[in-house]
């Protein structure tokens, strides 16, 4: 069940059948309205999906994701008493690509964060909208898919998140990348060249290049 208006998601919960999950609370609104979420939440028996939003914002950092979610789960589970294994943190992932340096490690941030919380919120379970992290190269499905790949196999296998919001009919394991590609996008969300982002961008403007050959219907070769 899925609004921003948790008056709406009060009125799903008393006609859903089974077992819902509900997307989301957070600390954003305060405290107090966090837990009177989470107490009709509980009532009705559903899961619930809690957002790294606190009354200052949006958890960008590393540091800050993990501060924001352990103070959840230790509301929820101590004060609440709600059920750990039926609560899934999103801890935001957020974009990279846009040539911002700022931007540069949220991937990373991202990931470092799911191993942490998995780690100081035992049975939780850990969540996130996989396409945000690509959305600097929207339009350009061949980048944003290596990009996800890589980020996946990282944060699934490696840093144990449990479920995302993709697109799994477009999805690609790391196997079905080409290599140069491959080794574009993990420099990209690892963050581990300077000039990572740069180097992916101009791919990109080469993949746009070779989609315009496409729909004119040419042959010729652009180099990658």
């Amino acid at each position: 069940i899925d609004s921003s208006k948790f008056e709406i998601v009060e009125a799903g919960l008393k006609w859903c059948q089974g077992k819902p999950i509900i997307n989301s609370i957070s600390l954003k609104p305060g405290k107090a309205e966090f837990i009177r979420h989470a107490t009709l939440v509980k009532k009705h028996g559903a899961a619930v999906v809690v957002m790294a939003f606190d009354e200052n914002g949006q958890a960008a950092t590393c540091s800050e994701k993990v501060r924001i979610c352990k103070l959840s789960y230790d509301i929820l589970v101590n004060e609440v008493r709600f059920p750990p294994e039926d609560i899934v943190f999103d801890p935001n992932i957020l974009t990279i690509g846009t040539g911002l340096e700022e931007h540069h490690n949220y991937g990373v941030d991202f990931i470092n964060a799911t191993k942490q919380i998995k780690e100081l919120c035992p049975m939780a379970k850990i969540s996130g909208g996989v396409s945000n992290l690509s959305f600097g190269f929207r339009g350009v499905n061949v980048i944003r898919e290596s990009i996800h790949a890589i980020f996946l196999h990282k944060c699934c296998i490696e840093a144990g998140m449990d479920m995302g919001i993709i697109n799994a009919k477009e999805m690609e394991s790391i196997k079905e990348v080409e290599p140069s590609l491959l080794k574009l996008a993990e420099d990209l969300v690892m963050n581990t060249r300077a000039d990572g982002c740069e180097r992916m961008l101009d791919r990109c403007t080469k993949e746009k290049e070779l989609m315009e050959i496409r729909k004119k219907g040419g042959g010729a070769a652009v180099s990658r």
